[in-house]
Formats: structure tokens, C-alpha cells, sequence
């Protein structure tokens, strides 16, 4: 089972990483999904993308993300979002997004963890609608960790029509301190390619109860691509 597991990591990353990659919203850079479902666990969270240059954001871009979720059993946990993205500032409410995880495998069962998400998400803009499915494949080696998160995009949208994407998101972490975990991040979608460092870490409160944090820059690698792009994300774990 090792073997094959860990071939199909790499058919996900060859196959999905050769074809022709998009992403809806403009900015593929964003968190980087690990599989696993924490029963009874709720959590808040904030993202942040902002993008400079190239195709995505040639007047600069930025999208906000604000975001409850809650485990509903010991493998699933659905999330929804509140969306706020535009130029320069983003001060009003322009989408929402419904999100179901499914945690594929036990955490250690076979040398891959896998799992799986559906997202929605509904614009206000340009009445655009999506709908996601997302392929997750995590494997440690000792203190290291691979993470690859594979997409299939369907988009409908009344100025541009229906189309089918693709896109892909690798990480691969440094088990430093829960504090302190150093990644490299690679990012691929249509008209972009990007890879760039990221720092990782976590805090344990009262109780089970911990913060979470990511922040990083990933730097496009052709003249498609952002000429930057920050990522931040805070998530709030609680019972």
C-alpha cells in the first residue's frame, strides 16, 4: 500500500500540474489544506490573499475571508465564508462560500493521509457561481511534511460562460517547534506559476483550545504570473 500511495501522489501533482490550470478568483495563492477532521472542534477563521502584478492583479488585488466551521462527526466538517475581494480595499460583502471536508483515511494508516473537499461559491458579482472538488494527500518523513492539494474548478458565469479548470498547491513543512514550522509553497494555475516561503505555527490556550497562524509570500516565476503575492491566515480551534 505504501508504493501505491505514494504513486498516486505523484500522478495528482504530474497530471494536474501539466494540464491547463486556472483559478476563478484570480489569486491561486491561498491555505494549503491538510486532511485531517478534529471531532467536536469548532474554529473561526480570517484569511488574507493580496496580489501585485501580472495577469491576476496588474492594479493589485485583495481578498478577505472570515469563516466559521464546526466537525459534525469524526470525518466530516463543513465551514462557510463571508467574502470580501476587489482593488485596493475590500469593504463590502461580493461572495459566500459553503465548504464540506471529508477526512479520506485515519491519521497513520497508510503511508498517505488523504482527504477531500466540496466548495461552493457564489459571487455577487457577475453573478458567478463555482463549484469545486479538491483532492488532499499528506505524507510525513520524520520531521518534514508533503502536503498536495489538487482541484477540479467548474465556473458559471452570465459574461464568460461555463468552463472546467484545474489547479494545484504543494507545501512541504519543517516540524520545527509548534511555534515555529518554516514551509515552501507552490502555487499553479492558468497564466500563473509561483513558489515562495511561508512560516507555520500554532499556540496552545486554555483548555484543548489553540490559535493558529500562516503567513508567507509567494513570488511569480514568469511574466504571466503576480509579480508577488501575500498570504495570512488566523484560525481560532475551540470545543
Amino acid at each position: 500500500m505504501k508504493n501505491s500511495s505514494e504513486k498516486y501522489v505523484f500522478a495528482i501533482a504530474a497530471v494536474v500540474g501539466l494540464g491547463p490550470l486556472a483559478r476563478a478568483d484570480g489569486l491561486p495563492v491561498d491555505k494549503v489544506y491538510a486532511p485531517y477532521v478534529n471531532s467536536l472542534e469548532k474554529e473561526l477563521e480570517y484569511r488574507l490573499s493580496q496580489a501585485q502584478g501580472g495577469l491576476q492583479a496588474p492594479d493589485g488585488f485583495i481578498i478577505q475571508r472570515f469563516g466559521f466551521g464546526a466537525a459534525i462527526s469524526d470525518n466530516i466538517a463543513l465551514e462557510a465564508y463571508l467574502i470580501a475581494q476587489g482593488q485596493d480595499d475590500t469593504d463590502r460583502l461580493s461572495a459566500y462560500e459553503l465548504e464540506a471536508r471529508w477526512q479520506i483515511t485515519e491519521q497513520g494508516e497508510y503511508a498517505v493521509d488523504w482527504g477531500a473537499i466540496v466548495e461552493y461559491e457564489h459571487s455577487r458579482d457577475g453573478n458567478v457561481e463555482e463549484l469545486a472538488g479538491k483532492l488532499i494527500a499528506l505524507k510525513e518523513w520524520g520531521a518534514f511534511v508533503g502536503t498536495a492539494n489538487a482541484s477540479i474548478i467548474y465556473e458559471s458565469s452570465e459574461t464568460a460562460g461555463d468552463e472546467f479548470e484545474t489547479a494545484l498547491s504543494l507545501q512541504a513543512r519543517y516540524r520545527y517547534r509548534p511555534m515555529l514550522e518554516p514551509a515552501l509553497e507552490f502555487y499553479a494555475a492558468e497564466d500563473y506559476r509561483g513558489v515562495g516561503p511561508v512560516l507555520v505555527g500554532a499556540a496552545r490556550l486554555s483548555g484543548a483550545n489553540s490559535l493558529r497562524w500562516e503567513v508567507g509570500t509567494v513570488f511569480g516565476l514568469d511574466d504571466d504570473s503576480a509579480d508577488y503575492s501575500f498570504r495570512l491566515m488566523l484560525e481560532y480551534e475551540f470545543y
